[in-house]
């Protein structure tokens, strides 16, 4: 490495000309395997790799650590040394995560000669080589999520590259080398296999849950539609991994540290003035300071706000579980029961918690796709405003813009009412039920 570049950070542009290697690669295997395919094809064969070198591009450009990212570094260190990593910290996720940084950071130092690469730059270019990866496996997911949904090849291959080229909430997540493409991987996993390896979704719930707690929220949909084999697939795996996680079941030190930590999470911190914390309660604490109303309102108004949109969700399900045993069996019955609760459930992670940072919104690609299927063609407009409010927008920080963001969510939620159902024959034909 020292012959053929001039610092350690420039591990990653040969990470980068490796991948747009591998990528020129691919492409040119695609076309040669189709010889004169028509634009259409071309642009469904090419798009994704298109797609794919914007990622690259991203991954290569943002290579310095962000003040996420040093919260991560602090937690594994923590973990390395036998340290509480949430003592004087803002490190607050499930002990996953630094114990899996902390699995690579003590490997790269047995295996790396510490005089030429740091330990740390090591564990920093895994997460954000890793990075490149999950957002190819989402695009996928994504893609395939899409053809469940009856888009046509090249309708998928369009909207779902624009879902990804086009969204801020991506780029803002990458720049942060923040970990919300682990939860978006999980909950489209979740989603597309649910009817044919229910094992496997409810794995990929508690494996999302187990990095970041939001994917959990997809457990009590699974448990009112009765789905056992994917309760199961949750039980088992999170006991295996937990078993790993504490030495065989001897060292739950981490495990009560978060627990503490998690009981007395210091809410205020995430009712702060910052606007882009987008929020009811971070709308309560803004209301309070643009209005002047007494500040002993904010906490009543997000109790009440948070409570309505959970009722609010718990009523589409019971609406949605209502109707399900009138509609004529099949995959189209099990798209809109499965896909309908689950994503409902999954959208609460950004309404209903504390914190919903601009970062976090890149997790509702999958509710706007459920959006644009059942809606696209008859409310093209409002869809799109709502699926722009998230991806689309830049950062405000001016009030009450910047709730676009969350507004934007509760619109596609609007848009998706239970009272709407796909039925998948030849294309997407939307039918509506009574209410």
């Amino acid at each position: 490495m020292p012959l053929i570049t001039t610092t350690g950070e420039r591990l990653f542009t040969l990470f980068g000309f490796c991948m747009w290697c591998v990528l020129l690669l691919v492409a040119y295997r695609e076309i040669k395997a189709h010889p004169g395919i028509s634009l259409e094809k071309g642009v469904v064969i090419l798009l994704p790799l298109l797609v794919s070198f914007f990622f690259l591009v991203l991954i290569v450009e943002y290579t310095v650590s962000s003040f996420d990212y040093e919260v991560y570094e602090y937690a594994f260190q923590a973990v390395a040394l036998h340290k509480n990593p949430y003592k004087g910290s803002f490190y607050f996720y499930p002990p996953l995560l630094a114990q899996g940084m902390a699995y690579i950071y003590t490997t790269g130092k047995a295996l790396l000669d510490p005089e030429k690469t740091s330990g740390l730059l090591f564990v920093f270019y895994i997460h954000q080589c890793l990075q490149f990866f999950l957002c190819n496996l989402a695009y996928q997911l994504s893609s395939r999520l899409a053809s469940q949904l009856g888009f046509s090849e090249l309708k998928n291959k369009l909207i779902v590259s624009g879902l990804f080229l086009f969204n801020f909430p991506l780029i803002r997540m990458l720049h942060l080398n923040q970990i919300n493409l682990y939860i978006l991987n999980t909950t489209l996993i979740a989603l597309l296999a649910l009817s044919r390896f229910p094992f496997l979704s409810g794995t990929a719930v508690m494996v999302g849950g187990l990095i970041k707690l939001y994917p959990l929220i997809m457990g009590a949909p699974l448990l009112f539609m009765k789905k056992w084999k994917a309760l199961l697939g949750a039980f088992v795996s999170g006991v295996i991994i937990i078993f790993l996680q504490t030495n065989l079941g001897r060292d739950f030190r981490l495990w009560r540290q978060f627990i503490l930590f998690f009981i007395s999470f210091p809410t205020e911190r995430e009712s702060s003035e910052w606007i882009r914390n987008t929020t009811f309660l971070s709308l309560a604490r803004n209301l309070t300071r643009f209005t002047g109303l007494p500040e002993s309102m904010i906490t009543p108004f997000y109790i009440i706000s948070a409570l309505a949109v959970v009722i609010w969700i718990a009523l589409r399900f019971y609406q949605r579980e209502k109707t399900y045993p009138t509609l004529t069996p099949g995959y189209s019955a099990e798209t809109y029961r499965n896909f309908g609760n689950l994503l409902d459930f999954a959208s609460l992670a950004l309404v209903v918690t504390p914190s919903a940072w601009d970062h976090h919104y890149v997790i509702a690609v999958p509710l706007a796709l459920w959006a644009i299927a059942l809606r696209g063609k008859h409310q093209p407009g409002w869809v799109g405003f709502a699926t722009a409010c998230i991806f689309v927008l830049p950062p405000f920080d001016i009030f009450p813009f910047s709730y676009l963001r969350m507004f934007g969510v509760i619109g596609l939620l609007v848009l998706t009412s239970p009272n709407i159902h796909l039925k998948l024959n030849d294309g997407i034909k939307v039918t509506t039920g009574s209410s």
